[in-house]
């Protein structure tokens, strides 16, 4: 699955939503998802209130609900790389 964000998005909070979407779908509270996580209960809700948090908090709950966080190269790079165009 990949989530697209804009300028305008929250890195952090789109994360966010996503994590908290596979948790739901798995029944789960945002307790429930701190405590699989190995982080305090109010870890997630600082997260929400202050749209930040550390790389590792974010990989550690996505990692709970069985997701994983990836760098990938811009498409628009990309192609201009396999075009020729940047080197």
């Amino acid at each position: 699955m990949t989530i697209l964000i804009t300028q305008n998005d929250s890195v952090v909070a789109s994360l966010m939503a996503e994590i908290l979407d596979h948790a739901r779908a798995r029944g789960w509270s945002q307790a429930v998802l701190a405590r699989r996580a190995a982080l305090p209960d109010s870890s997630i809700s600082r997260i929400k209130r202050t749209g930040r948090a550390d790389l590792d908090t974010l990989a550690r709950l996505a990692t709970a609900v069985g997701l994983r966080l990836t760098l990938v190269p811009d498409s628009d790079y990309t192609e201009k790389v396999s075009r020729g165009e940047l080197f």
